[in-house]
């Protein structure tokens, strides 16, 4: 599974894309059998854009995931939307604990145990 966010910085889409696609073109999506994307922050100090402004950021961001790692890896599960990284509310992850996802059931499971 990998697990990606992109940082507290507001990237274009495209941007992210192009991200995604340099670790497809390295084999990483490749790899692994799911892709969880946290949601992306849409607002900063210095930026507060209206909310139909950041459904729509998130929806372009959640669009190249989907798109890129269906490009380098059509089996893999791409989950996207968790509150993990740099952004509010925000999940704590266990890194190094398991996670599980599926698929089917349309669910993600952290073991914090």
């Amino acid at each position: 599974m990998l697990l990606l966010e992109t940082s507290e910085e507001l990237i274009p889409a495209r941007e992210f894309g192009w991200i995604l696609r340099s670790l497809g073109e390295r084999g990483l999506l490749e790899a692994v059998s799911a892709v969880v994307v946290a949601r992306p922050p849409t607002t900063s100090f210095d930026h507060a854009p209206s909310a139909a402004e950041r459904t729509a950021r998130r929806a372009e961001q959640r669009d190249a995931a989907i798109a890129v790692v269906d490009r380098y890896n059509p089996r893999a599960v791409v989950v996207v939307g968790p509150p993990f990284g740099h952004t509010r509310p925000q999940w704590v992850l266990p890194y190094g604990g398991r996670m599980t996802v599926d698929g089917i059931h349309r669910t993600l499971v952290a073991d914090y145990g």
